[in-house]
C-alpha cells in the first residue's frame, strides 16, 4: 500500500562512495572555516537526503547559530503547504528540540516494540509509512556547547538513527566530546575533495551551485504537493462484518487509528482507571472532523441504539453531522438522540440541562434499586434498556464566546457534569481547534473541567495549544504530521503519549454502514431531535400544535420555537385578562413574525376581527405579503380591516369609546405596523391598551424605538403590555423593555427575545416565525 512512500535515503552518494545516513547513521562535516566548502558539502548532503526520500517523509531541522545561511536555498520546501523545513531560532529552541527528540525516539521504539532492528525495516514490514524521518542539521561551534547539551547529543546520536533520527553536524571537532564525534561518520573537505576518516579515503567532489539547490527544493515541493498518502482504512481498525455485538454495561470502546501494528482504542466508562471523558484538539485542516466521524462510526458499529445514545453538537457549520440526518430520504443515525447542527449557546445550555434531568432521574432509579452506578444497575436489571450516553461537542469553546449568565451557567453545568455524570453513564467528548487563549477556560473553571478529563487526543497544533491540551511539559502535538494524533490516556503525561495514525472516515465505506443501521432499527428507534440554528421557521412548521390549541377555551399566541431539546412552540395564553397586549420592538422587518402570530389566533378563533393600522403603506415585505395575509384570514373566516394612517386616529378613538358598552363574544385584535410614524396618536389609544383586553380588544403593536413606544403608551403604560418581544433591539433598550437591568442581549439574525410578565420568570430567546409566503399561508389555511 505505501511502498512508494517507504523510499528513504539510507545512504547518500558522495562521488563514488555511499555514506550511511537516514535510519542508519550520522555525518560530521568538519568546518573548513576559511572558505565555504564545508557548508557546500553539508548542503549537498541535505539535498541528497531530501531528493532520495519519499515526499513528506523527511523533516529537516536546522540549528545554525553561526548564521552561515546553509538552510537558505531550502526555503521553497515549505511552499507545498506542509512544513518540512524547521529552523530553530536560538540555543533555547535547540535544547527544547533535543528534549523533544529524546521523547520522540522513545516513542518510535515503543511503536516498533522490538519487532525489527530499525524504523526502516519496521515500515517495510507493516507496508505503511509509520512515523517519519528527521534529519537534524547542527551548524555551530561545539566547544561552546555546555556539557549537558553535548551529553544529550551523544545519547541521540547513538539511539536516534534506528528510530529514524539522524544528525548532520557542521562544526570543528576541537572542543567536542570525543564520544559525540565517535557516533558520526567524520569527513573533511580539502582542495575539492572529501577526506573520510572511517575509510581513510579521498573522494573527488564538486560543491553544488545555489541555483541547483533552489531548483531541487522547488522540485521536491512540487512532488510533495502532488503526493497522496493512502490513509489507514476505517475497516482496518473497525471490522464491519459484525454489527452491534458489544454491550455498554462496563463502558463504551471505540477505535481511532493505528499505533504501529496495534489498533488504538479508547474506553470511556472505565471504572478501574476512571476514564470517563475526553478532550480532542487540532488546528484548522488537521483532521478533527475526520477523527470525530471515525469515533462516531466506530461506536455505532459496535453498539446498538439500546446500548448507546449520542448527543452531537457542532458549533461551527455543522458539516460533520449533516450526514446523520437526511431530510430527503428520511434516513437518520439510529443511535443519535440529539443533533445540533449550527448549534448556538442557548441550545448548548438546554442540552446540558436536559442531561442533568437524565442524571437526576437515573440516580433516583439507582437509589431505589440499592445500587450506585449504571454498571451495577444493569447487572441487576439485565432486561431493562439503559444506554450509555456519549455527548460530543465540537468547538465547545464557542459556548464561552461571551462572558454572561449563559456562559456562566454552561461552565457550571459542564464542570459539574464531567464530575457527576460518570455514575449514570453519561460521557462527554469536548473538541476544539483552540483552548489555550480562552479566558473562560482559565482558572478554576478550566481546572475543574479538564481535571476530570484524563483522555486527551491532540492532532497537529501549535506549541501553545499542545501545552494547553497535553500539559506544560508535553509539546508532542506541535511535531506531528498530517493524519497523526497524540493519544494520551493519563492527563497528558509525556510517558503516556501514543503517536497514532488516524483512520480515514471514507464516505464510500461509512454511508452504506449508516444505511444498514437505519434499515435494521428505524421501525423501533425514534428519529433524533435536529436543531439547525440558522433555519428559519414559520407557523406552518407547527400545525400539529396549532390544532391542539383549537381545542382549548383560551386561545394561545404562537410566536416561534423554543431553543431546547425536543423544543415545543412558545405558546402564550391570550385571553381576556388585563395586560394581554403585545409590544414588538426593534428595527429591521417584523412583518412575518406579526403575520404568523395573528394567523395563530385567527385559526383558533374565526370569530376574531383584525383591525390593521397600516403605517408601512407599500414598504418592504408588507407590500409583498399583505394580500396573501388578508386572503388567508378570510379563508379561515376572520374579518380583516386595513386602516391607513390618515384614518388610524379616528378608528382607534371609536374603538376606545365603545369599550364600555362592548358585549361581542368575538375578540378584536388591533395590529399596529410601523407605529413610530403615528404622529397624531390620540390619548384614547392608551385607554384601549389599558381596558381593552378585559372586553376582548387587544393590541399587537410594532415600534422601532423604545422612546416612541413609551411616548405612545404614556407613563406606566408598559405594565399593560404583558407580552414583550425584541428583535433587532439594542441592548440598553432591551433591558428597559424586559425590566431586567442585568439582561445580556445582543441582537442576532433569526432570534427573538420574549418575555411574558404573567407566564415567564425571565426573558427567553426563541427562533421566531420569520417566514411567510403563499406556500406557508396555503398550508396553514388547509390545516386550519
Amino acid at each position: 500500500m505505501g511502498s512508494s512512500l517507504l523510499l528513504v535515503a539510507e545512504t547518500v552518494t558522495l562521488g563514488s562512495v555511499r555514506v550511511p545516513l537516514l535510519g542508519a547513521g550520522n555525518i560530521w562535516v568538519e568546518d573548513s572555516l576559511v572558505d565555504g566548502a564545508s557548508i557546500g558539502l553539508t548542503q549537498s548532503i541535505m539535498q541528497k537526503a531530501l531528493a532520495d526520500t519519499a515526499p513528506g517523509q523527511l523533516e529537516v531541522i536546522v540549528f545554525d547559530d553561526g548564521l552561515s545561511g546553509l538552510a537558505s536555498p531550502f526555503w521553497p520546501l515549505n511552499s507545498a503547504g506542509e512544513k518540512i523545513l524547521n529552523i530553530l531560532n536560538d540555543e533555547q529552541d535547540f535544547k527544547s528540540t533535543l528534549r523533544f527528540l529524546r521523547d520522540h525516539v522513545q516513542g518510535v521504539k515503543n511503536v516498533m516494540q522490538g519487532l525489527t532492528p530499525s524504523l526502516v525495516q519496521f515500515r517495510t514490514q507493516v507496508d505503511y509509512p509509520v512515523e517519519g524521518y528527521k534529519l537534524v542539521v547542527v551548524s555551530t561551534d561545539f566547544s561552546v556547547l555546555d556539557e549537558e547539551t553535548q551529553t544529550q547529543l551523544g545519547i541521540l546520536l547513538k539511539a536516534g538513527p534506528v528510530a529514524g533520527v539522524s544528525f548532520l553536524i557542521h562544526s570543528m571537532t576541537l572542543g567536542a566530546n570525543p564520544y559525540v564525534i565517535a557516533m558520526c561518520d567524520h569527513m573533511t573537505v580539502k582542495h575539492g575533495s572529501i577526506e573520510r576518516d572511517s575509510e581513510d579515503a579521498i573522494i573527488a567532489w564538486s560543491p553544488p551551485k545555489p541555483a541547483e539547490l533552489i531548483a531541487s527544493s522547488q522540485q521536491i515541493a512540487t512532488r510533495l504537493a502532488s503526493t497522496k498518502m493512502d490513509p489507514i482504512a476505517f475497516t482496518d481498525i473497525q471490522p464491519t462484518d459484525r454489527r452491534w455485538a458489544s454491550s455498554s454495561e462496563d463502558g463504551v470502546t471505540f477505535a481511532i487509528g493505528k499505533y504501529g501494528l496495534q489498533t488504538v482504542e479508547v474506553t470511556l466508562g472505565d471504572e478501574l482507571n476512571q476514564r470517563h471523558n475526553m478532550l480532542v484538539t487540532g488546528a484548522v485542516g488537521q483532521g478533527k472532523s475526520n477523527l470525530i466521524s471515525v469515533i462516531i462510526h466506530s461506536l455505532c458499529q459496535r453498539y446498538s441504539p439500546q446500548e448507546v445514545e449520542l448527543y452531537l453538537l457542532d458549533f461551527k457549520e455543522g458539516v460533520t453531522l449533516q450526514a446523520f440526518f437526511n431530510e430527503v430520504t428520511g434516513e437518520y443515525l439510529p443511535q443519535a438522540r440529539v443533533l445540533g447542527l449550527e448549534a448556538d449557546r442557548e441550545f448548548g445550555l438546554s442540552v446540558l440541562r436536559n442531561l442533568f434531568d437524565i442524571y437526576k432521574t437515573r440516580m433516583k432509579t439507582f437509589k431505589a434499586s440499592g445500587v450506585q452506578s449504571i454498571r451495577q444497575y444493569r447487572q441487576l436489571h439485565c432486561d431493562v434498556d439503559m444506554p450509555r450516553i456519549v455527548v460530543i461537542i465540537d468547538e465547545f469553546q464557542m459556548m464561552f464566546s461571551e462572558r454572561d449568565r449563559v456562559s456562566d451557567e454552561i461552565a457550571d453545568l459542564l464542570v459539574k457534569g464531567v464530575r457527576l455524570f460518570r455514575a449514570c453513564g453519561i460521557h462527554i467528548i469536548l473538541a476544539s481547534q483552540t483552548i489555550g487563549g480562552n479566558m473562560s477556560l482559565m482558572g478554576s473553571t478550566g481546572e475543574g473541567l479538564f481535571g476530570q478529563v484524563p483522555v486527551r487526543v491532540a492532532l497537529k497544533n501549535s506549541l501553545a495549544e499542545s501545552h494547553a491540551t497535553l500539559g506544560d511539559k508535553n509539546d508532542a502535538a506541535a511535531h506531528l504530521r498530517a493524519r497523526e494524533a497524540i493519544v494520551n490516556l493519563d492527563y497528558g503525561d509525556v510517558s503516556a503519549n501514543r503517536k497514532t495514525s488516524v483512520a480515514f472516515a471514507d464516505e464510500a465505506v461509512l454511508a452504506p454502514l449508516r444505511s444498514s443501521w437505519w434499515s435494521n432499527s428505524h421501525s423501533v428507534a425514534r428519529p433524533p431531535y435536529v436543531f439547525v440554528g440558522e433555519r428559519r421557521r414559520s407557523l406552518a412548521d407547527d400545525l400539529d400544535r396549532l390544532a391542539k390549541l383549537k381545542q382549548r377555551e383560551v386561545p394561545g399566541l404562537l410566536l416561534g420555537s423554543r431553543i431546547e431539546v425536543d423544543a415545543q412552540p412558545l405558546e402564550l395564553p391570550f385571553g381576556r385578562d388585563i395586560g394581554r397586549n403585545v409590544a414588538i420592538l426593534g428595527s429591521g422587518d417584523a412583518v412575518a413574525e406579526i403575520v404568523n402570530a395573528c394567523l395563530s389566533l385567527a385559526v383558533q378563533q374565526p370569530s376574531t376581527t383584525l383591525i390593521i393600522l397600516d403605517f408601512l403603506e407599500n414598504s418592504g415585505s408588507w407590500q409583498e405579503s399583505r394580500s396573501t395575509f388578508i386572503h388567508a384570514l378570510q379563508a379561515v373566516g376572520v374579518t380583516a380591516e386595513i386602516v391607513d394612517k390618515a384614518a388610524a386616529s379616528e378608528r382607534t378613538t371609536d374603538l376606545a369609546l365603545g369599550l364600555q358598552d362592548r358585549s361581542d363574544p368575538g375578540d378584536v385584535v388591533v395590529v399596529g405596523l410601523g407605529l413610530d410614524r403615528w404622529r397624531d396618536i390620540p390619548m384614547e389609544f392608551q385607554d384601549l391598551v389599558k381596558t381593552g383586553p378585559s372586553v376582548g380588544v387587544h393590541v399587537i403593536g410594532w415600534w422601532l424605538k423604545m422612546d416612541s413606544f413609551r411616548e405612545h403608551i404614556g407613563y406606566g403604560g408598559e405594565s399593560f403590555f404583558d407580552i414583550r418581544l425584541a428583535l433587532h433591539l439594542d441592548s440598553q433598550s432591551a433591558k428597559q423593555l424586559m425590566a431586567d437591568p442585568l439582561l445580556e442581549w445582543h441582537p442576532i439574525d433569526n432570534r427573538m427575545l420574549v418575555w411574558d410578565s404573567s407566564e415567564l420568570a425571565e426573558a427567553i430567546r426563541v427562533i421566531p416565525y420569520s417566514v411567510f409566503d403563499s406556500d406557508t399561508a396555503s398550508r396553514i389555511v388547509k390545516r386550519g
